[in-house]
């Protein structure tokens, strides 16, 4: 699960200092090391890498190179993250099943939800979609990363009706929905519910 660069230029350019960010599994960085450079310029030597950053450009096809530790990027822009996940991956998750209701306590604390690739994976996806929408605070953020078209890629493709419907429905304002090449290219605006 990554955290494309579309979507982490959308986080960096919003987040403020002492913001919270829920990520639905461990978001990895992806990122242009070039980008994350001028975006950091001098705090990028206090950037930290994962111990297992060959094993996660394998997993995501890209070439070896030290790979962001998430959390101390969001760090060093002022924020904290919070990584939600149904197993002890790294040892600092918050264990909890999307499947089930959150409980309450969690609900409404959190200024950016990512969900870099988890949605599809739930069996009971109308709940998971429940519980991500309920752990952003007011004036937040919910970003999704799902598949529209990929084959075998977790239990469902997901349309764009789907968060325009839920999400306007439910008080939110959807605002972007873009299709992004798996093999790379510029993103293309979908529609929200015309048929194409």
């Amino acid at each position: 699960m990554a955290l494309n660069p579309l979507m982490l230029d959308f986080v960096l350019d919003h987040v403020k200092t002492g913001d919270a960010i829920a990520g639905m599994g461990y978001p990895d960085i992806v990122y242009p090391v070039e980008r994350l450079r001028e975006r950091l310029g001098e705090k990028i030597l206090q950037l930290k890498y994962r111990e297992d950053s060959e094993a996660i450009c394998r997993r995501h096809g890209i070439p070896n190179r030290d790979i962001p530790d998430s959390e101390s990027l969001f760090e060093l822009f002022g924020a904290s993250l919070d990584v939600y996940d149904v197993v002890q991956e790294r040892g600092d998750e918050i264990i909890a099943d999307l499947n089930h209701p959150y409980p309450d306590v969690s609900c409404g604390q959190y200024d950016f939800v990512l969900d870099v690739g988890t949605l599809e994976h739930c069996f009971n996806i109308a709940h998971a979609l429940v519980n991500m929408a309920a752990l952003v605070k007011v004036g937040g953020y919910v970003l999704h990363e799902n598949p529209f078209n990929w084959g075998n890629h977790g239990f469902y493709s997901l349309n764009p009706t789907l968060f325009s419907d839920f999400y306007g429905d439910n008080g939110f304002e959807v605002v972007s929905c873009l299709l992004l090449p798996r093999g790379g290219g510029d993103p293309v605006s979908a529609p929200a519910t015309k048929r194409f």
